[in-house]
């Protein structure tokens, strides 16, 4: 480990945040939805009840255009001006005009209504016609007229209209609301709340000890289920599984331990052999080799290598594909572990279509007759691959090992060999072995 420097600052622990409980959250959210959805209805009515009152305004308009201005253009034609105060009179106490005046051809005015809005804006402007043109189809403006009447709205009565239904319909909506909201905090507080906290301490005081301990929610027995009840289902079912757990536990270790060993035995001869055909790979065949020479260096004994390498093996991967090339290579693979002596010869997968046999407790004379035998039958044995015979063939190269040399040397040896057989035709051992029997036999003689 390095040691920390003197100017290093301990990392700041993280931030706990605040505890707040969910039942608040949710009744603090359900009262401001509430009030949102009671501040957007009041003033949707508000909107409604504008555009309802400008709807009678502009029924009194009209009213006033069929019923008191013909009087009005009657009684200035005829010149009754106490009449004519008089409609202006009706017409100002209706509700929805606050000021009315009329101004004749004249210049005599007559005022009625609320004087405070004589200077507010007009809203609307009535021309009186002479009684002769009354109900004439001529334009507005070729129509004689005595007069025009002026009207200003009764801004005071529709506020107070509006403020008045707007806080009826707010107070009977917010009645509503009111027992909504308690009624919702009532079931949040009974079927979450109480619950959830009973759930939080049970939680909070959980040890190893305390496992058996059951979980009581404080809810009545009720004929349906819900998230609540699955959770402590689901904590039930929890602390039975870990007290099983707890009982069974040196068996469950002893059976991990033994899958464990399982699983380290299968690693270490997945990495020691080769996976296409289960061979020995090149990785292993220095250290074994080094023992298996050891071995024989220390007891006096012999032993010796096969070379073997497939005639023309990029011609099946051509001709036939890869695939095929792979099952050639794994049928070879089995034949020569079948025709091998068991826990005592093994095979080594070199590479591509090479292989290497290695024979302790054997000379060259049984090598060699051993690598004929291996030759025969890999050309006799050809290997079926979708209904397909693929025939191959083998040169091998076989060495016996010398005390001088080391599993290098006893390696490139066979290898000469090997290709030493290839030059010379393939599909044979080198040396062959009539020429060794020739040379067993010519020294037997000159004994």
């Amino acid at each position: 480990m390095f040691p920390s420097s003197p100017s290093a600052k301990p990392l700041p622990s993280p931030a706990v945040a605040p505890f707040r409980p969910l039942s608040n959250y949710l009744i603090r959210g359900t009262v401001i939805l509430a009030l949102v959805c009671m501040t957007g209805v009041f003033a949707v009515q508000t909107l409604l009840m504008v555009q309802q009152h400008s709807k009678q305004f502009e029924q009194v308009v009209d009213e006033i255009a069929h019923t008191s201005i013909p009087l009005l253009s009657v009684s200035l034609w005829d010149i009754e001006l106490k009449t004519v105060q008089q409609q202006v009179d009706l017409i100002a106490q209706r509700p929805q005009v606050g000021y009315v005046q009329v101004n004749t051809s004249t210049g005599r005015q007559f005022m009625a209504g609320n004087r405070a809005l004589k200077d507010g804006p007009v809203s609307l402007r009535l021309k009186i016609p002479v009684p002769a043109t009354l109900g004439s189809s001529t334009g507005a403006g070729t129509v004689a007229s005595v007069g025009e009447l002026s009207l200003v709205g009764n801004q005071q009565f529709l506020i107070e209209g509006v403020m008045r239904n707007a806080l009826s319909v707010l107070l009977g909506y917010g009645i509503f609301t009111a027992l909504i909201c308690g009624l919702i905090i009532y079931m949040l507080r009974r079927e979450l709340q109480i619950p959830l906290q009973n759930m939080a301490q049970f939680a909070r005081e959980l040890t190893p000890h305390t496992l058996t301990l059951p979980l009581d929610l404080e809810r009545p027995r009720r004929p349906i289920t819900d998230e609540i009840d699955l959770v402590a289902d689901g904590i039930t079912k929890l602390q039975h599984g870990l007290r099983e757990h707890i009982a069974t536990l040196d068996l469950k270790v002893g059976e991990r331990t033994e899958q464990l060993k399982a699983l380290v035995e299968t690693n270490r001869v997945l990495s020691i052999t080769d996976e296409l055909t289960g061979c020995f790979n090149r990785r292993t065949l220095e250290t074994r080799l080094r023992e298996e020479l050891g071995r024989c260096q220390r007891y006096q004994r012999s032993l010796a290598v096969i070379a073997i390498d497939l005639d023309f093996f990029k011609h099946v991967n051509d001709g036939y594909g890869h695939a095929a090339g792979d099952e050639v290579l794994r049928s070879v693979s089995r034949l020569l572990r079948n025709s091998t002596r068991q826990n005592l010869d093994w095979i080594v997968r070199m590479g591509g279509e090479e292989f290497l046999i290695v024979l302790p407790e054997t000379d060259l004379a049984p090598a060699l007759a051993h690598a004929e035998r291996l030759r025969r039958k890999i050309e006799g044995q050809p290997v079926l691959h979708a209904d397909r015979e693929i025939r191959v063939t083998a040169s091998l190269g076989v060495a016996q090992w010398l005390s001088a040399e080391d599993g290098q040397a006893l390696i490139r040896r066979a290898d000469a060999l090997l290709y030493d057989a290839k030059e010379s035709g393939r599909n044979q051992v080198c040396p062959s072995l009539a020429l060794m029997n020739v040379k067993v036999t010519q020294a037997a003689e000159l004994k």
